[in-house]
């Protein structure tokens, strides 16, 4: 099994925990063979994902990113 865990951190508390739950509702829609899980831990978001295929971990990965990336663009002017 293929393992990979990436973590942002923000600048504060709020911030993160916000990011943490917007991540953890796309994490719902992962198909049932990716085991992915988000936690908030003070300042950091830190993904936990498993698969047996690396292309599949992969492309989780780079989905993560990229969602991270809009979710902290869009609460940025809301959450500081």
């Amino acid at each position: 099994m293929n393992t990979a865990s990436i973590t942002f951190e923000y600048s504060n508390n709020h911030k993160a925990a916000v990011v943490a739950k917007m991540l953890e509702v796309d994490n719902k829609i992962a198909p049932k063979k990716l085991k992915i899980e988000t936690v908030n831990r003070g300042k950091m978001v830190i993904t936990r994902a498993e698969h047996k295929r690396l292309g599949t971990l992969f492309a989780t990965v780079d989905d993560l990113i990229f969602t991270e990336r809009l979710i902290s663009s869009l609460i940025e002017v809301k959450v500081q």
